[in-house]
């Protein structure tokens, strides 16, 4: 038997009017219970909630399009910063063309490089740096003694080379 049959129009009323305000009109769980009550039955109408919908609709929508305009915003700034980096490091002599940069850009992730102008520096340097010299005699005016008894007794060797140097400079005096 349903409970509606057996309740007064009296009963009714009170259960209604109960149910409007404790449960319809619950500060915490009212617009959910008027959701669900929607979801049951769609010919139950709660026109703030239908209002509050499109509203919510409406607004994370426009926050989607603020947030995607953002996104290319930086997305934008920050190409333009990147060649503006490469434009100034291939100016500045570090780096010959944008292949070149790009090799520098996988170089400076690998090598954990933040500054673009050092790391077109340091990248330069290392791609560049002067060849060893083959002639060692003529870039350092050294040589070597080639004397006999420098392989074979080095000690004796370098204490007669000390004391003919000290007499040298003891007979200028």
């Amino acid at each position: 038997m349903a409970l509606s049959k057996s309740l007064s129009e009296e009963q009714k009323d009170m259960t209604l009017d109960w149910l409007e305000s404790n449960v319809l009109n619950h500060p915490e769980y009212g617009r959910e219970v008027k959701k669900t009550l929607k979801k049951i039955d769609a010919r139950i109408q709660f026109p703030e909630i239908d209002a509050e919908d499109r509203f919510e609709a409406k607004a994370k929508e426009q926050e989607e399009k603020v947030n995607k305009f953002l996104e290319e915003q930086r997305t934008k700034e920050n190409k333009q910063y990147w060649e503006g980096q490469r434009k100034t490091a291939i100016e500045a002599g570090y780096l010959k063309d944008e292949e070149e940069a790009r090799e520098l850009e996988k170089w400076m992730v690998d090598e954990h490089i933040g500054n673009y102008q050092k790391a077109a520096k340091l990248f330069h340097d290392e791609r560049h740096a002067a060849a060893e010299p083959t002639n060692y005699a003529d870039v350092t005016g050294l040589t070597l003694p080639a004397d006999e008894g420098l392989f074979s007794n080095p000690i004796k060797w370098s204490r007669d080379t000390a004391y003919k140097t000290i007499n040298e400079i003891r007979r200028s005096r």
